[in-house]
């Protein structure tokens, strides 16, 4: 059964591929109101924590910094976090436009509470501007007037490149669940520009899902989370992967090697697991070690030398 569910939600997928702005369109108006009516999700809260001790335990961040966001989503929910923070100029970088301004609202409510429910540490200018902003942002009308108020700058481009920023501009460049998503043909091409982005000095922060998002998708339970490593590139290039929920099924091995190659210095790496004791994995697989097929998250810190 759990097979079936799989293959069949691989199938509706390709449908919509045939026409993404549909998917798109609908997964908008859906997926706002489920998440209105369900509020801030546990594992978003998580994040907050998670992020913010990356960026203080590097000293990734401070007043005045320029930042980017690759992969923004629906609430720009890092870069967020960091403006509540510190005072900082964000890039919000995006391939389409999924934006939901009452869910934004809605989770930066809570979150407010969240934070001071949990004490995170904070100084006395963070609780004011976290106050502070918090209302500016329940108040909005409109995402243009509150990225004048916070100053955010949106960018889309359905290419995925980042060959529109300058050299040097950013002293941070974030992401959280977005990676895998990218293409894999310009994987290669998007960590160089992480690198020619950075001003020297500057640190780079991503977590990246490496479990199968189909099996998420599904909400299927009993199937090992990188079940796609059953299957070999024809195989599921065939009757698997789609344009609207793409991921690309590049492996920890990978990641490490594309960012050390782009010139990026590892400082930090947190990994998950999973088990994959049900599956007989592909042949393009069978030259990584078990612990990279196993890992199901890879957060990384890098830094670009001065």
């Amino acid at each position: 059964m759990d097979s079936i569910e799989y293959a069949l939600t691989a199938s509706i997928l390709k449908i919509f591929s045939i026409c993404p702005r549909c998917y798109r369109f609908l997964g908008n108006i859906i997926g706002a109101r489920k998440r209105v009516r369900a509020g801030l999700p546990k594992h978003y809260a998580n994040r907050v924590r998670r992020f913010l001790a990356l960026c203080e335990t590097h000293r990734a961040i401070r007043d005045g910094d320029r930042v980017l966001e690759i992969g923004t989503g629906w609430v720009h929910w890092e870069s967020i976090v960091i403006r509540l923070f510190y005072d900082v100029e964000a890039t919000l970088f995006d391939v389409w436009d999924n934006r939901q301004l009452e869910v934004l609202r809605q989770y930066v409510g809570q979150l407010e509470r969240w934070i001071c429910k949990e004490e995170i540490d904070m100084h006395e200018t963070q609780k004011k501007r976290l106050h502070r902003l918090t209302e500016v942002i329940s108040k909005a009308d409109s995402f243009d007037n509150l990225y004048q108020s916070l100053g955010f700058q949106y960018v889309i481009d359905k290419g995925g490149t980042l060959d529109r920023f300058q050299d040097d501009l950013f002293d941070l460049i974030y992401s959280w669940d977005v990676l895998e998503h990218v293409d894999r043909s310009i994987a290669p091409k998007l960590t160089q520009d992480l690198h020619r982005l950075l001003k020297p000095g500057g640190f780079s922060i991503h977590s990246i899902d490496l479990g199968d998002h189909l099996v998420s998708f599904a909400g299927i339970r009993n199937v090992s989370k990188k079940n796609y490593l059953r299957y070999s590139d024809e195989t599921w290039r065939r009757y698997f992967e789609n344009r609207v929920q793409y991921f690309n099924r590049i492996q920890r091995p990978e990641w490490l090697g594309l960012f050390h190659r782009a010139g990026l210095e590892l400082v930090e790496e947190k990994t998950r697991f999973c088990s994959i004791d049900t599956i007989k994995v592909a042949k393009i697989y069978e030259h990584l070690e078990r612990h990279d097929l196993e890992c199901e998250e890879l957060v990384v810190v890098h830094r670009k030398p001065h």
